[in-house]
């Protein structure tokens, strides 16, 4: 396993404040880094190194490490300690998808079916605002490629939210990081952003319209071609 280096990006992160929620910030930003390749995959994960970069004791940054084994972004190693996975197969890609289309098509129908006018403010906004980003999308720039996916998820939380199920919200969790990490493993060059924000449209006018069949549709659509893209990128 490789040490886990400047290049790898621990050193860009900035020391983290000291708060109540101290085990919480540690742990996204360590989430970060892995959703986001900032460290390669195999890479092993020394627990003082990252403290050390992130201003923090080795405790917290041990029970992030724990804590994010669940995920399959972490594994750990015996007489070694923690590394990076290694991505998911083309075949474990597949299941991912499918679990979370199984999840996701749910959500938007229950989000359908409440017809909360909250919400479909909120996945107005949140798609105007994924569009003024892919607007100055550029492949180059992974800042800009990351604030995109960041609201394209907050998009995909909010109808999880609107489902007013709290047990769908949690196993949409448990697949969370590694759907993540996917689609930020995608290739910038040749971004979805445009096939995305329609189908996103789409979803959101049938949820706004209490269209439950619709909803559902537009989702599974969505969704199945995230799977082709997903795979082509494998």
């Amino acid at each position: 396993m490789s040490e886990v280096t400047a290049a790898g990006g621990l050193a860009q992160t900035r020391p983290l404040r000291r708060r109540a929620g101290l085990r919480e910030e540690v742990h996204e930003a360590v989430l970060e880094l892995l959703v986001t390749g900032a460290i390669a995959e195999g890479s092993a994960l020394r627990v003082d190194a990252i403290a050390q970069q992130l201003g923090v004791s080795p405790t917290p940054v041990r029970e992030a490490l724990v804590q994010l084994e669940s995920t399959g972004l972490v594994e750990h190693v015996a007489n070694k300690g923690f590394a990076v996975a290694a991505r998911l197969r083309h075949d474990e890609l597949a299941e991912l998808v499918d679990a979370r289309s199984v999840l996701e098509v749910a959500a938007a129908r229950r989000a359908a079916a409440a017809a909360d006018p909250e919400l479909a403010a909120r996945l107005d906004e949140l798609t105007a605002q994924q569009e003024r980003a892919a607007a100055g999308l550029d492949a180059a720039d992974g800042l800009a490629w990351r604030e995109y996916l960041r609201i394209d998820h907050a998009f995909h939380d909010a109808i999880f939210d609107g489902s007013r199920n709290r047990y769908l919200v949690r196993l949409a969790h448990t697949i969370d990081a590694q759907a993540q990490r996917v689609r930020q493993s995608v290739r910038l060059g040749v971004t979805d952003a445009d096939a995305a924000i329609a189908e996103h449209r789409a979803i959101a006018a049938a949820i706004a319209a209490g269209d439950v069949a619709a909803a559902d549709a537009a989702m599974a659509a969505h969704l199945h071609r995230v799977l082709e893209l997903s795979l082509d990128s494998d």
